[in-house]
């Protein structure tokens, strides 16, 4: 590098010595530093402000805000590729509150901001130049064109109002920044906000608090639905086992009428088949004697008479006689072999 000397400073531009080009050089290294850190610091400014700043901010302005806001978020959810259809889910009353609950105390904080960044620029007679506003108007229509959003549907007045709010308020923090004894402190980026971490856990307990429950009564539905249907079932079960029972009864009285009807017609036949059972046994039991000729008897002692009257009747089996010459015993043998 080359040494910085008077003759060098005025090469860098005439009338420059090199005590004044090393201070020109240190206030643009500050000034680049404090444009990074820029954000940090009007953050830091602007919580001073709300802190001191007292005043009571209307519910309709919160609700305003906070809609606002809310469609902006829509917005942007459209653009990074939600369905139109998971957003209108989510507009909804109940979301709204939710998120204007957790929106409230920045939106509080930002109003009590403009009241005293507004208030002090009036009393240091802080305006924004004209061409100023016109070159930030410029520049977001350039950024817009180049990530292709249209900006036909812009109103210009309006972003003009905000243009020149913002800018005005940057103003008023550099004034600020200057006047006040700003203390830098640099903390660590792993830091977190142990608050708002504790906040994200609860929200998100709640959250699953409330679908368990919208599960638990969509299963109790379901449950009431089976025990309903079942008992419909139950009922029609009941009802059909009723009637086949009222059809079986039926079937069987018809069944025992029948029955009764055809003992009814049988019992004559079984009369009339008894009584000629009966008389046809007394017929076979009971022959009639055949008529004996009692002449044949006469003369006969006796004893003689009573035994050729059993031998007519059949009572009495002669037999050949054993003693006599004429007996054949051969008969007898093949009559007991039969047997």
């Amino acid at each position: 590098l080359p040494e910085v000397t008077d003759e060098f400073a005025n090469e860098v531009r005439e009338g420059l010595t090199a005590e004044s080009l090393k201070d020109e050089l240190r206030k643009a290294v500050d000034s680049q530093d404090a444009q990074e850190y820029m954000g940090v610091r009007n953050a830091a400014l602007g919580k001073a402000l709300s802190d001191i700043i007292d005043v009571d901010v209307p519910d309709t302005l919160v609700t305003n805000q906070a809609r606002e806001k809310y469609a902006l978020m829509m917005t942007d959810m459209r653009d990074s590729g939600m369905a139109d259809e998971d957003i209108k889910q989510l507009i909804n009353p109940e979301n709204f509150i939710k998120y204007k609950d957790i929106q409230k105390d920045d939106i509080v904080r930002d109003f009590k901001i403009s009241m005293a960044v507004d208030e002090i620029a009036r009393l240091e007679n802080i305006q924004v130049p004209a061409y100023q506003v016109e070159e930030q108007i410029q520049s977001l229509k350039d950024q817009a064109a180049k990530e292709g959003q249209s900006t036909e549907g812009l109103d210009d007045e309006q972003m003009r109002r905000k243009v020149e709010s913002t800018l005005e308020r940057r103003m008023v923090y550099d004034l600020l920044a200057e006047v006040a004894e700003l203390e830098v402190e640099y903390v660590n980026d792993d830091e977190f906000d142990e608050d708002l971490l504790e906040k994200l856990a609860q929200e998100s307990l709640e959250r699953e608090q409330v679908a368990a429950a919208e599960q638990a009564s969509e299963e109790g539905k379901q449950q009431d639905e089976v025990v309903a249907t079942a008992a419909v079932v139950d009922e029609e079960a009941a009802a059909v086992a009723e009637e086949d029972v009222a059809v079986i009864e039926e079937e069987a009285a018809s069944v025992e009428e029948e029955v009764v009807v055809a003992e009814e017609e049988i019992e004559p036949v079984k009369s009339e088949e008894t009584t000629a059972s009966t008389e046809e046994s007394e017929t076979i039991a009971s022959p009639e004697p055949e008529e004996i000729d009692a002449s044949r008897y006469e003369g006969m002692d006796q004893e003689e008479k009573a035994f050729n009257i059993l031998k007519d009747l059949g009572m009495i089996e002669l037999h050949a006689d054993p003693d006599s010459p004429d007996f054949d015993a051969s008969i007898y043998a093949e009559e007991e072999e039969e047997d």
